[in-house]
């Protein structure tokens, strides 16, 4: 009887164990796939907005605690690897350089945003995994603010339920989506049309005979 009783109580604590609340840090580590091609040889400015360097997520339902997934610092983490692999230099920007002085440091201007997350827990389709949605959004610009093009990354990771461990779960998940849309940035960056014309367009003119001092962009 008291076995009985033991095993109905540790299936209730199971099934109860994902939604239990949790406040959930999704760490980035530096082991992400190396480049297969090399870098662009550009300077780029990155601009980090504060909403985006300090991302948080929170949702609740009634009857339920409250799910909190901070994944600010992380964000940037995972972009600062990212951009480092893709191009050839890196400058970190404020938002307080004027368009002249931008122009003379960086090629393009780039800046990150996450426009949607969205997660499922095991209970939700029934079965014994975390399952989490990002999409983020790079905004390229010009140094003088024209906008080249606004790419979202949709990205997707997984991981397995760990019983009484919901909140490390959840964290596995997320760090597994950032690193899917870290992977496809770098891959396929080059491939977004309206890129791809910018990168030709700057070729060409540095080919002009009135070309800049800067050194060419190459295309890979």
């Amino acid at each position: 009887m008291l076995n009985a009783r033991l095993s109905k109580v540790l299936a209730a604590l199971a099934a109860l164990s994902p939604l239990a609340g949790c406040t959930t840090t999704a760490p980035v580590t530096s082991d992400f796939p190396d480049p297969v091609l090399k870098p662009l040889q550009m300077t780029v400015g990155v601009r980090y907005t504060e909403s985006f360097s300090n991302y948080v997520y929170e949702e609740s339902a009634p009857g339920e605690k409250s799910w909190v997934v901070q994944m600010g610092s992380a964000n940037v983490d995972l972009f600062e690897s990212v951009f480092g692999s893709m191009f050839a230099g890196t400058v970190a920007l404020d938002g307080s350089e004027s368009p002249r002085a931008l122009a003379r440091r960086v090629d393009l201007v780039i800046q990150p945003e996450i426009e949607s997350y969205e997660f499922a827990i095991p209970t939700d389709w029934g079965t014994k995994s975390f399952s989490v949605w990002i999409t983020y959004r790079i905004n390229v610009l010009t140094p003088e603010g024209d906008l080249v093009v606004s790419w979202p990354v949709r990205a997707y990771g997984q991981s397995r339920h760990k019983l009484f461990n919901a909140d490390d779960s959840l964290a596995d998940a997320t760090t597994m989506a950032m690193r899917d849309a870290g992977a496809y940035t770098t891959i396929y960056f080059e491939d977004e049309p309206r890129i791809r014309e910018w990168l030709r367009e700057q070729s060409a003119a540095a080919r002009s005979p009135r070309r800049r001092s800067r050194a060419p962009v190459k295309i890979r």
